[in-house]
């Protein structure tokens, strides 16, 4: 008996094996063992596997332009155009602490074994794009001059001159990527924050406003109208009221899309009793994107310039990558005003202390107080900007990214050695320009210090000619 079930046994396995070998093609276990045919199944091309076909140096130097940032087409030469590069989306990161996504970053990067000039300066441009430092524009520092001086009577500029009000809006954006996190606490919460410390800071006779918009529906497309149509002033322009604030602030949450052109165009609305011939208005355009409604942001900021509340504007771009912080600085440009990226809560309390610290001065001079325009010398203005040293600090910083990257890319093969030296050398200019500048910089503001207020704005207009964003 045993016997025979063997022998059934095994003829059934003969069956099996032969009905396996006479399949017809279109059974599903043909994926594991494809029949022969003249032409091979089309496969992508595969990086660094012989025999696999190769993307031509062409097509890899394509691939690598589309990667960069809109209008990024050269490596910067001046410190106007250091400080006008897009920051990169590793701009005050740690590769300490942030290796494993930069890593992420140069594995996308195309081989390349050539080491022609050209080459080499897409390599560069790549890295920079990722690793380029937040540099403070020396043109602001007209502006900063500006905020010091509130209500000198040196200055031509009516809208820093006294006026009988003094009014601060802010626009915040409450777009769903508001919600990501940033220094352990959500964009959203640190923006809160910065603006609860900023209203409470203000003098009694101020007034302070808060618009807000993408804060209702959702990032979906079934959403989009609902979102884009929605901005709404949840703080109206009075004096602070803690509890009325704070109440405004708990009312909405990141959720939806990006109106900033609707927003900016209701917010001359909520400023049109307010004449530039009387008041002095302040506004801070607090984003982390790009308008994404189909709306015309620069087109609504030259609307908001020529109108006759005649308005200080200032866009902060929030932790913005390099496509929002092109737009972002167009609003501002139309807009006559000033365009700042910043990375962290601090910045954002510090860019509102500049309106803080002006309110303060309106505030002595309405009650008629004495108080110090601009009677002081230029050095003590020009000692406590920032720009001296934050060049410096931060060409350190990229500096050592930047090595550690060209590192990773030595003991990586898709990469030539003579690539990897061409990009060691740009790197060491890259840092030479980066401090020249800063000592420049330095002795250009030292030679300041002895000219009155008008002279002082006309020779930063000089050193900068058309490079100055003129507040």
């Amino acid at each position: 008996m045993k016997l025979m079930k063997m022998l059934a046994l095994a003829l059934v396995l003969m069956t099996l094996l032969h009905a396996c070998s006479s399949e017809s093609p279109t059974d599903p276990q043909e994926t594991t063992a494809p029949p022969q045919t003249a032409e091979p199944p089309v496969q992508s091309p595969a990086v660094n596997e012989p025999g696999k076909q190769q993307p031509s140096h062409e097509e890899r130097m394509a691939a690598l332009k589309a990667s960069l940032p809109e209008g990024v087409t050269k490596v910067p030469e001046t410190a106007e155009e250091i400080a006008k590069f897009p920051a990169g989306r590793f701009a005050g990161a740690n590769n300490s602490k942030q290796g494993e996504p930069m890593k992420e970053f140069l594995e996308q990067l195309p081989p390349a074994h050539e080491a022609d000039e050209e080459t080499a300066n897409l390599y560069f441009l790549a890295l920079l794009s990722a690793f380029a430092e937040n540099y403070p524009d020396p043109a602001q520092i007209e502006y900063d001059i500006k905020m010091a001086a509130f209500g000198s009577p040196e200055m031509d500029d009516p809208r820093y001159q006294f006026k009988e009000q003094y009014n601060v809006e802010i626009i915040l954006d409450a777009s769903g990527s508001m919600g990501a996190s940033m220094g352990g606490q959500s964009k959203m919460e640190a923006a809160k924050e910065a603006i609860l410390s900023f209203a409470k800071s203000l003098p009694q006779d101020a007034k302070v406003a808060l618009r807000v918009y993408g804060h209702k529906g959702s990032g979906k497309d079934a959403d989009k109208a609902l979102s884009c149509s929605s901005t709404e002033l949840v703080y109206g322009m009075q004096a602070y009221n803690e509890q009325t604030m704070q109440k405004s602030l708990k009312a909405f949450q990141p959720t939806g899309w990006t109106p900033i052109a609707f927003s900016l165009q209701e917010a001359q609305k909520d400023l049109q009793s307010f004449s530039g011939e009387k008041s002095t208005n302040m506004i801070y355009l607090v984003s982390d994107g790009v308008e994404t409604c189909g709306g015309d942001p620069v087109a609504a900021a030259k609307q908001l310039a020529t109108s006759s509340i005649t308005p200080i504007v200032n866009v902060i771009g929030f932790d913005v990558d390099s496509d929002g912080q092109k737009q972002l600085r167009a609003v501002a440009e139309a807009a006559g005003g000033r365009y700042v990226t910043i990375k962290d809560q601090k910045a954002l309390q510090e860019e509102f202390g500049k309106a803080r610290e002006a309110a303060r001065q309106w505030y002595s001079w309405k009650r008629n107080e004495s108080h110090e325009a601009y009677s002081q010398k230029v050095d003590y203005l020009i000692n406590n900007t920032s720009f001296k040293l934050e060049w410096k600090f931060l060409a350190d910083d990229e500096a050592d990214n930047l090595k550690w990257a060209i590192r990773q890319m030595e003991r990586d093969d898709r990469f030539s050695k003579e690539l990897v030296a061409e990009l060691e050398k740009k790197q060491k200019e890259r840092e030479r320009l980066v401090n020249d500048s800063a000592e420049k910089l330095e002795d250009f503001l030292d030679s300041l210090t002895k000219k009155s207020y008008k002279e002082t704005i006309e020779a930063i207009q000089k050193e900068y000619n058309a490079n100055v964003n003129k507040p």
